[in-house]
């Protein structure tokens, strides 16, 4: 369990609250679990006393106060793209829930699941059984057969169901079995548009909280071409429905231009990736209200340290090419106007490097660009902004306070962990040790 709830004061710190103001020193008072107030303090003046009953306080001088991390492309339940059955399923679930309360440990209160867990997860967390952060499940990801989620070489995919009758669809089935149901099972094969009604309705009842689709080839599957585009505008457009008539939202994973675009015009909300696109792509997301969220850090461990991903073999020509246009797509990206958010894209047994995602961008950005997309824009991106994702009196106190000054050094984040988490107004998390 993590400590009760109290009124906390954060004093003495330099708050980045992640509202497109400068970063200012102030103390923040927690109660409720909610921000309740910031009051901001003369740069050259002694924090006040804040001590009373009933109130907990922590003095930050010295540190930098930022929202929560959000992690808004991230995969908790793939521990291995080939092998991971092997793993006994209570294996899975240890790892699963050690990479829950590592995340909080970096500093990320929130995360996008975008591929592998489903609503029993969370509500896992939610009663306390395991430490995590606030998951916004999507279930299995929506794949063609010979698609990005096609792992099965040339055995035949298991069914699952029927598509219907009138020759409208396929038997959509999933992989041979890659982990344990509902929390390491991420990928669901589908053919005809019957089929993606059925699979994207499945992920909801399960609870996801949007969906994901693969509408081009990847870099870690095999015999997709990563120029390919995946699934039918009929079938994207069907899975769309469904999100829509929940009140939620599709996001696609897309490399390359034909694909993205024919995903936008089926109506997702935000492409994943998109890095290989070019100006008439990124016109038409502009013109659609689609956002982007780019993903640098599994590039970067792709080339520093690909074994802890769990993957096979990375075509090095591939690998090189994305992480060599990132810097141009985000560029093209944010001159059309499209919002960027940020995920890592980690999968493995460790996932460690969450805090990457964030001083990568900085490098092409800027570190305050940088902390508002892994905060507010990811929040907007995943329909949580009224909750999380900047430091303002009545939301959730979702706070990561890092000793130094992360504006002037945000690689900080590639090599420390914050001195203190707070989830909702709990502390979670101090000087790295989970409190569980």
């Amino acid at each position: 369990m993590s400590t009760p709830a109290e009124d906390v004061w954060l004093t003495g710190g330099t708050v980045f609250d992640a509202t497109g103001r400068e970063p200012f020193r102030a103390d923040l008072r927690v109660s409720a679990g909610r921000v309740a107030q910031v009051v901001p303090l003369d740069p050259t003046s002694r924090p006040a006393d804040r001590r009373g009953p009933g109130v907990a306080v922590e003095d930050v001088t010295g540190a930098t106060v930022i929202p929560g991390l959000v992690d808004a492309h991230a995969h908790v339940g793939i521990l291995r793209l080939h092998g991971q059955a092997a793993l006994p399923a209570p294996v899975q679930a240890a790892l699963v829930f050690a990479i829950l309360a590592d995340s909080l440990a970096q500093g990320f209160t929130t995360l996008r699941d975008l591929g592998g867990v489903d609503g029993g997860l969370v509500e896992a967390v939610r009663r306390g059984l395991v430490p995590g952060p606030r998951l916004l499940p999507s279930g299995q990801i929506i794949s063609q057969t010979g698609g990005h989620g096609d792992f099965r070489g040339h055995v035949p995919a298991v069914s699952s169901a029927t598509a219907g009758s009138g020759g409208c669809g396929h038997a959509h089935g999933q992989n041979p079995p890659t982990g344990a149901d509902g929390l390491t099972l991420p990928m669901l094969l589908v053919d005809g548009p019957d089929a993606a009604t059925r699979a994207a309705r499945e992920q909801f009842h399960r609870g996801a909280t949007q969906l994901k689709v693969f509408a081009t080839g990847g870099l870690l599957s095999h015999g997709d071409p990563l120029e390919a585009p995946q699934l039918s505008q009929a079938e994207l457009r069907a899975v769309v429905e469904v999100a829509e008539d929940r009140g939620s939202y599709v996001t696609a994973h897309a490399h390359t231009p034909r694909g993205l675009a024919r995903a936008v015009r089926a109506g997702v909300r935000c492409i994943e990736h998109a890095t290989l696109v070019d100006e008439a792509t990124v016109e038409l997301m502009a013109a659609h209200d689609v956002a982007a969220v780019a993903t640098l850090t599994v590039s970067e461990v792709l080339r520093v340290d690909p074994a802890s991903l769990g993957a096979g073999p990375v075509d090095p020509g591939d690998a090189a090419r994305l992480r060599e246009s990132a810097a141009r797509a985000i560029a093209l990206l944010e001159s059309a106007g499209v919002r960027v958010g940020c995920g890592s894209d980690l999968i493995g047994e460790r996932q460690h490097r969450r805090g990457w995602e964030v001083a990568l961008h900085a490098r092409l950005s800027g570190a305050s660009v940088a902390l508002q997309r892994a905060t507010r824009v990811n929040a907007e991106i995943c329909g949580i902004a009224d909750e999380v994702g900047t430091l303002e009196v009545g939301k959730a106190a979702d706070v990561a306070v890092f000793d130094g000054d992360l504006l002037a050094h945000p690689e900080l984040l590639m090599t420390t962990r914050p001195r203190l988490v707070l989830a909702a107004g709990d502390v979670v998390s101090r000087g790295s040790e989970v409190l569980a």
